[in-house]
């Protein structure tokens, strides 16, 4: 799990991360999947896509997921 100790996002994401994108997506305070918030986004731009996706109030935390099989990779939270 990621957190960032300030309002912004840091790019400190894990060394696993080799491939060359992965599929980010946000959830909501119940767990559950909020539809439209996903998709497949470059490893570089991990860290963007989740400050973006906090912009919201629907979104409570992102998983980072391999855009191949979907695999659970980590997960960033709100600071």
């Amino acid at each position: 799990m990621l957190r960032s100790k300030t309002p912004e996002i840091q790019p400190c994401l894990p060394d696993m991360l080799e491939s060359s994108d992965y599929i980010v997506r946000g959830y909501g305070a119940d767990d559950r999947i909020v539809y439209g918030s996903g998709g497949v986004i470059p490893t570089d731009a991990i860290a963007a896509r989740a400050k973006t996706l906090f912009e919201r109030d629907d979104i409570a935390y992102v998983h980072v997921r391999s855009a191949r099989n979907n695999c659970y990779q980590c997960r960033i939270e709100r600071a």
